[in-house]
């Protein structure tokens, strides 16, 4: 399974990236596969775990990269079930943390794309559509 994940500081818009990518995926024509989707942690968040398909690719995402919050809800163990159910792409968001990131870097096809940081609230649409759409760009 390929990985690309956004990397960042907490509160950067690395999850509402996540969504942006998945909502630009469905315009496209992607469709959830059913029995995937589920909200990880707290709802206002805007992290979850679901896995969308076109053309027999799959390809799954995970919103949540930014902590730890119990037995497989860590962002490797995310990852070893977006693979296990056919994932061929997985894009997920990814803390800055060495611990975090080694969940990405144990996949020999991975890309890490820092998030672009917003110059003010006017600005975090821009710069998170862009950024969605360079990991779209990378599927």
């Amino acid at each position: 399974m390929k990985v690309i994940a956004l990397s960042g500081a907490a509160d950067t818009g690395k999850s509402h990236t996540i969504n942006i990518a998945y909502a630009f995926l469905l315009r496209d024509g992607y469709v959830q596969v059913p029995g995937n989707f589920r909200v990880l942690g707290n709802p206002e968040n805007e992290d979850f775990i679901d896995i969308l398909e076109k053309d027999g690719k799959k390809v799954g995402f995970v919103g949540m990269g930014d902590y730890i919050i119990g037995p497989g809800q860590s962002l490797k163990s995310l990852l070893e079930e977006l693979e296990s159910k056919g994932c061929d792409t997985a894009l997920c968001a990814a803390r800055d943390l060495p611990r975090i990131l080694a969940a990405v870097q144990a996949y020999p096809d991975h890309i890490i794309i820092q998030k672009t940081l917003s110059t003010g609230e006017e600005n975090h649409r821009i710069v998170n559509t862009n950024n969605a759409i360079v990991m779209i760009n990378e599927i």
